[in-house]
C-alpha cells in the first residue's frame, strides 16, 4: 500500500532533467569530446581513443590477469556489467554523466559473451534462439544502465554503406548508427535524442543534426526534428529547456 502518486500532474524543474542523448557519426569528428564537456563525466570506452581528453574513463575489453601460473579472462561484457552494478548506487561516486563510447563495440562485446555461455561459435549454430538470447542480454543490460539517474551519452559510428530504392526508383544511401537495426530501433527508445554529428565546409565548422527521414536515422521525445546546433552541452541542455513539459 501506499505506492500510488498523488493525482496531479507532475511538474519536472529543467535543471533536474538529465540529459539522455545518442550521437553518432563518423570517426573523428569530435563526439568523445562534446560528450567530455558534460558535466563530471565518466567514460566507459571500448577503443582506447581517450589520449587527447582528461576524462576519467574506464577501459571496457577483454582483460587477461595472471596468478602465478593461473590465467583468468575476463569478457568486456562482464566487465561492463560489473561497472554498471557499481554506478547503479550513486552514493558511491561524484559523476553526474557517464559517456558510453562505442554502443556497437560493446553489443560485439555482448555477442561473443553470449558465445561463450552457449558454447557456440555464431548465432547461426543455434539460430532458433542465439539471436534473441544475444538481443535481449543487450538490450537488457542497457536499459538497466540507461535508466540510473545521471546525464547519458551514447556514441557510435555511422553507417553508410547501404543503399535503399525510393518509390520514384531513385537509389540513395541511409546515414545511421553503427548498429543493427532491431536492436538500433529498440535502442532508441531508452533515450530523448538522437543526433548525427558532421563537419561542413572550409571552416570545418562542426554541427549536431536532428534530422529524421527514410534516409537519416533519428528521433526522440523532443520536438527538434531537423534542427541544427552547435555541438555544446549548453545548447543541448536548451533543447530541454524549450521543450519542458512537453517529453512524451
Amino acid at each position: 500500500m501506499g505506492l500510488l502518486p498523488e493525482n496531479k500532474p507532475v511538474k519536472q524543474k529543467v535543471e533536474d532533467a538529465k540529459v539522455k542523448i545518442w550521437i553518432y557519426g563518423a570517426p573523428m569528428v569530435g563526439k568523445t569530446v562534446l560528450a567530455s564537456k558534460f558535466p563530471s563525466p565518466i567514460m566507459l570506452n571500448t577503443d582506447g581513443n581517450t589520449k587527447f581528453i582528461d576524462t576519467p574513463r574506464i577501459l571496457i575489453s577483454d582483460e587477461v590477469k595472471h596468478k602465478g601460473r593461473i590465467k583468468e579472462e575476463i569478457k568486456m561484457w562482464s566487465k561492463f556489467k560489473a561497472v554498471i552494478e557499481e554506478l547503479s548506487d550513486p552514493t558511491t561516486n561524484t559523476y553526474e554523466t557517464i559517456v558510453l563510447d562505442l554502443v556497437e563495440d560493446l553489443y560485439e562485446g555482448c555477442r561473443l559473451y553470449v558465445y561463450d555461455k552457449l558454447k557456440i561459435e555464431h548465432e547461426s549454430d543455434n539460430p532458433f534462439k542465439a539471436w534473441d538470447i544475444v538481443t535481449n542480454e543487450y538490450l537488457n543490460t542497457m536499459r538497466e544502465l540507461l535508466t540510473l539517474d545521471y546525464n547519458m551519452v551514447i556514441l557510435s559510428h555511422e553507417d553508410t554503406t547501404r543503399d535503399i530504392t525510393r518509390p520514384n526508383g531513385d537509389n540513395i544511401t541511409q546515414i545511421k548508427p553503427n548498429l543493427r537495426d532491431k536492436v538500433a530501433l529498440k535502442l532508441v527508445g531508452y533515450v530523448d535524442i538522437v543526433g548525427r554529428m558532421t563537419v561542413q565546409g572550409r571552416e570545418q565548422k562542426r554541427v549536431l543534426s536532428f534530422k529524421q527521414d527514410s534516409v537519416t536515422f533519428g528521433g526522440g521525445r523532443l520536438n527538434i526534428r531537423n534542427k541544427d546546433i552547435e555541438p555544446t552541452f549548453e545548447n543541448i541542455k536548451n533543447l530541454y529547456n524549450e521543450n519542458l513539459g512537453g517529453i512524451k
